[in-house]
């Protein structure tokens, strides 16, 4: 009995730690086709930040970008960096001068339910996510709030996920 116990202890904390993407095949708001399994199957990381957008989500999408930033001389286009509208109830004209104004030029912005933050756990604003594997397609970073501006964290696991 305690050998099956322990045998199903271990399972659930697998599993419960083991956190894998949702897909979404959708349009960005220039109107450019991402199918996001086919991005971590070519061995990109993905680093993902829901916004409202608010003045709130500025600073920590702005660490965001950054730390996807930081990898774009050692790895040319292998670390690539959306936006997503939290609940894609604001349209992408908004959302993309939003982002152009805010954080930086020509980010990929997405407001589709098709990007859905919900598949990570609770809603927070924002929320960063970064995503690799080419198999796995594994979740290394899922901050809420003010956990989200965490460079070094963020850097951290796209390293991992580099790795």
């Amino acid at each position: 009995m305690k050998k099956l116990l322990l045998s199903l202890f271990t399972l659930s904390a697998i599993f419960c730690s083991a956190q894998t993407a949702t897909n979404f095949n959708v349009n960005d708001c220039s109107g450019n086709n991402h199918d996001l399994f086919t991005e971590l199957n070519a061995g990109k990381v993905v680093v993902i930040t829901w916004v409202m957008p608010c003045s709130n989500c500025t600073a920590k999408a702005i660490t965001a970008y950054n730390a996807v930033q930081s990898f774009s001389a050692s790895n040319p286009g292998q670390v690539v960096y959306y936006i997503a509208d939290d609940y894609a109830n604001t349209a992408c004209s908004s959302l993309q001068l939003w982002c152009d104004t805010n954080v930086a030029m020509n980010i990929k912005a997405f407001s589709s339910a098709s990007v859905s933050m919900s598949s990570y756990g609770a809603a927070g604003m924002p929320k960063t996510i970064v995503l690799a594997g080419t198999t796995t397609h594994s979740v290394y970073f899922n901050q809420n709030g003010g956990a989200a501006n965490n460079f070094s964290g963020i850097q951290s696991a796209i390293n991992q996920g580099l790795n």
